[in-house]
């Protein structure tokens, strides 16, 4: 990958045959995996280790080990035996069915699949009779 600064913060990775475009101090860059990820993809990574940047500098604070530890601080109650729950009446008689399906995007495949006896018959375009076309033809009109 080439990098091609234009400011400090603002710089031209070309990767083959696509250009991106970094900006580091808005965390993004026009590829969308920065900015989606909260961490730098690898057209900022390209701009960070040519100036000998800290990576560590542009991820998110939650990938840090500190907020890593503090999510699992809280202590998380154990639930007693399944036996011992008291469920009311009217969440015991609702009954949950599953999502409907959606239909997918595109044109519907077909629902059944076609015979041998249900083929096209080809006519011939010279003689007009079945079974053969024109390519194939034995029955060659006489010219006059």
């Amino acid at each position: 990958m080439t990098v091609l600064p234009s400011t400090e913060f603002l710089h031209l990775v070309i990767d083959g045959q696509t250009r991106n475009v970094v900006r580091l101090h808005e965390r993004n860059c026009t590829c969308g995996r920065f900015q989606l990820d909260d961490i730098p993809c690898p057209h900022a990574m390209a701009v960070i280790q040519k100036f000998h940047m800290d990576s560590y500098k542009y991820c998110s604070d939650y990938y840090n080990i500190d907020y890593l530890l503090k999510t699992y601080e809280i202590p998380v109650n154990p639930l007693p035996d399944e036996t011992t729950w008291q469920i009311p009446e009217h969440v015991s008689s609702q009954v949950v069915l599953p999502p409907k399906g959606k239909i997918k995007p595109g044109r519907p495949k077909k629902k059944r699949g076609i015979g041998g006896w249900e083929g096209n018959t080809v006519t011939c375009a010279l003689c007009g009779r079945k079974g053969h076309n024109r390519r194939t033809c034995r029955n060659i009109p006489k010219r006059d």
